[in-house]
């Protein structure tokens, strides 16, 4: 009989043999990149060799009956026999073996523990299952190659750490694991929709050219660039950048106050040293989702539209779930972005938890990230229990898979401190000169945890300024402080937070910045998004207590130009629904108060911000490895170096940024947002339109999401909620409350 791997919307078969030896051309063309090209081979002639079992046959050809067809890879690959003639005779071998083993099995539901026998789903508890249909009909067709694999297993081992071997290891699994379901991907998709297959066939611009449009733009920026002395220390930072690229990969540090124009100037040193050192992309983090876009937008005017992917995850695309058949939903997951682009800007939850993950979605671009320049803006930002995790990722990704790191910000952590080795490029000047250089700021600090600051007296230093931004700890005072502005009668008012959707901050944003150029009264309260990437200048801003790396972010939406001879800052203590009793910014809030009180430095000086982050890392008093890996992922790891039996559920379950569960809702903001939701609800191919629709998304709470779907306030537009009643959602304030109820005080990034 013939055996069939998928089935085509014209009723075509695609032949199983070619769908094997596809993927595993794909498969050892992806790890090839870092060195394992044969391991990648193995992964994807055996990933679907069950295929070839009769009752399988019979589901391709519409019989409605479950086949578990991703085990007799898994299991023939751990063969003892098998493990010999095609790897070798060590442990190591057979620990190779046994990833492969993982990698296959999970190759639709995902990485899983090692596990025991008696644990459902565990790998060891497939490698055991004894009703594995007959597949043998699969050597009549299929022939796995062997391969001399000893000088790339010893190149391999020379480079794992030597403190964390099991680390390594299971680094490794994920991305043979990614190289594996992207090559499935790919070949079914080029099967499935040939449409789809001629796209993704477009080239794309080398480095070389989008270092050739990069240099075309800076020339013309500077040319049209005053001449200040703010200008002509941004030239000498993008300088060294240039000069510095040429620095072999390794870890860099780049520390630039803010204002001092380092999201350019550091895609100069990417550029520069892709080029020299045939990197095959840049990728660039984000913390904040609320600023990706501005980035993205700034790189496609340096670079051109054609080299720049943004991806970011207000809608989970690759685990969409909606009304459409099987074979619809598989390809709208085939859609999925794989950033095989030379230029990708992500945010730190996407990029961090995906180098983490165990589900195919997430783990599908990683191999891309290898041989690439990796730009982390605002590194500090790596949430505190995860830093050492997340280190160490970076070091893996440049030791083994021949990255170079950026860590770039304002504030630079003691790196050494936590144990990473760190180039800085600023060489000249250096980053104690830069500070100096761009002192453009007086702060000064009003109260403490027992003096308050009332909100009257924040009105009256807002009300006395002609243009003024004040940036608060949480949505309800930013609120509050908006409302009672607004009750003065003052002009031009503004307020920002996550309660608004980016299309309409974007707006606010472009009239504040209109008025702050034309003189006019401009008083914007916001919550911390603005503090992040947004190119603003007011000459006075007001922060309420926070860590000193977000007053120096405030700080630097302040006299951003140097236009006035010194800009204002005043930090204060707020009241009570202004500082949450606990949590992040309650125990930053607090540091910073100590490190101010008993450093005896100005709040912004680089010896203050050193002595803030030893004591936010435990660095100071020996608690750094327990503070650094909160959720205990480097000890779990530690703990497997010597059977290496890796748990990779546990692991992607204890890695996760964000732990609020949030939903996004999308708000019809105006009249495209209502006709995209209008071709939302028509759309076969709706991908295209949530990416137009992630401006209009607002994020909410689950007990606001209880609230909202109690007063039928939420439809279901095709898996996507969206809001009925726009009366909701405020012209100024936003998404407002279901109820009267009072919101939780939080952060919104």
């Amino acid at each position: 009989m013939d055996f069939y791997a998928h089935t085509r919307e014209d009723g075509q078969y695609q032949k199983l043999k070619d769908h094997l030896e596809g993927v595993a051309t794909l498969s050892m063309r992806y790890a090839e990149v870092f060195g394992v090209g044969y391991l990648g081979y193995l992964a994807g002639i055996l990933h679907d060799i069950g295929k070839y079992s009769h009752i399988f046959q019979k589901r391709i050809r519409g019989e409605h009956v479950r086949v578990d067809h991703s085990t007799a890879g898994a299991q023939w690959i751990v063969k003892s026999e098998t493990v010999r003639d095609y790897l070798g005779t060590t442990h190591l071998d057979r620990y190779l073996a046994r990833l492969l083993a993982h990698v296959i099995s999970g190759h639709h539901g995902g990485l899983k523990n090692h596990g025991t026998v008696a644990e459902e789903g565990t790998l060891l508890n497939r490698l055991m299952k004894k009703d594995i249909p007959s597949w043998s009909s699969a050597w009549e067709e299929v022939e796995v190659v062997k391969q001399a694999f000893d000088t790339e297993k010893n190149a391999l081992v020379q480079r794992w750490n030597r403190e964390y071997p099991a680390w390594s290891y299971q680094f490794l699994g994920r991305m043979l694991y990614s190289c594996l379901v992207d090559a499935d991907s790919v070949d079914t998709r080029n099967y499935c929709n040939p449409v789809e297959n001629t796209m993704s066939k477009r080239q794309a611009p080398s480095i070389a050219v989008l270092q050739m449009r990069f240099r075309s733009f800076m020339s013309e920026k500077l040319k049209h660039a005053a001449d200040t002395r703010i200008n002509q220390l941004r030239q000498q930072i993008l300088s060294a950048c240039e000069r510095q690229a040429k620095l072999s990969p390794r870890m860099f540090a780049l520390t630039v106050p803010t204002g001092g124009g380092k999201t350019l100037s550091s895609l100069a040193f990417a550029l520069e040293h892709a080029h020299l050192y045939d990197k095959r992309r840049i990728i660039y983090v984000i913390p904040f989702t609320s600023i990706i876009e501005q980035n993205a937008q700034q790189f496609r005017e340096a670079l051109g539209p054609d080299a720049v992917l943004e991806h970011h995850s207000n809608f989970n695309y690759d685990e969409y779930q909606e009304n459409y058949d099987q074979d619809e939903i598989r390809r709208l997951k085939l859609n999925t972005e794989n950033w095989d682009a030379p230029v990708v800007v992500t945010t730190s939850v996407q990029f961090f938890e995906s180098l983490f993950a165990n589900k195919r979605s997430k783990c599908r671009k990683l191999h891309n990230i290898v041989n690439s320049v990796i730009i982390l803006d605002e590194a500090q930002s790596i949430p505190r229990g995860y830093m050492k995790p997340c280190l160490h990722a970076l070091e893996e990704l440049i030791v083994s898979y021949r990255c170079s790191v950026v860590l770039c910000t304002a504030t630079q952590p003691s790196w050494a401190g936590l144990g990473i080795q760190v180039t800085e490029i600023m060489d000249y000047p250096s980053p104690n000169e830069l500070v100096e250089a761009f002192k453009r700021v007086e702060v000064h600090v009003y109260g403490c945890n027992t003096e308050i600051i009332p909100d009257q007296q924040i009105v009256e230093w807002m009300k006395d300024s002609l243009q003024v931004l004040c940036i608060v700890n949480t949505r309800r005072h930013s609120k509050l402080l908006f409302d009672q502005l607004k009750e003065r009668g003052l002009e031009g008012v503004y307020h920002l937070s996550g309660r608004l959707c980016a299309k309409h901050r974007s707006t606010i944003l472009n009239e504040v910045r209109q008025r702050l150029y034309m003189k006019l009264p401009c008083r914007l309260v916001s919550t911390q998004l603005i503090e992040a990437g947004v190119d603003i200048d007011f000459p006075v801003v007001l922060r309420a207590y926070a860590g000193l790396d977000s007053i120096a972010q405030a700080a630097g939406r302040c006299n951003r130009e140097g236009h006035d001879k010194i800009g204002i800052v005043r930090v204060f203590f707020p009241e009570q629904h202004g500082m949450p009793s606990r949590g992040w910014i309650k125990e930053t809030a607090t540091e910073a108060q100590n490190t101010i009180e008993y450093c005896k430095q100005p709040p912004l000086a680089l010896s203050s911000i050193q002595k803030y982050f030893e004591r936010i890392h435990g660095i100071s008093d020996g608690r750094m490895e327990q503070v650094t890996d909160s959720e205990g992922i480097m000890s779990l790891l530690k703990s497997k170096n010597r059977n290496f039996e890796i748990p990779y559920q546990d692991i992607a379950d204890r890695f996760m940024f964000i732990e609020e569960n949030m939903q996004a809702v999308v708000v019809p903001y105006d009249p495209v947002a209502e006709h995209l939701i209008k071709l939302l609800a028509e759309a076969h191919y709706p991908l295209s339109i949530l990416r137009q629709l992630q401006a209009y998304v607002v994020q909410i709470y689950q007990h606001e999401l209880i609230e909202y779907q109690r007063q039928n306030l939420l439809k279901n537009v095709e898996g996507v909620l969206v809001l009925t009643d726009k009366s909701y959602y405020h012209p100024q304030s936003g998404l407002l409350q279901a109820t009267e109820l009072t919101e939780i005080e939080t952060l919104i990034f």
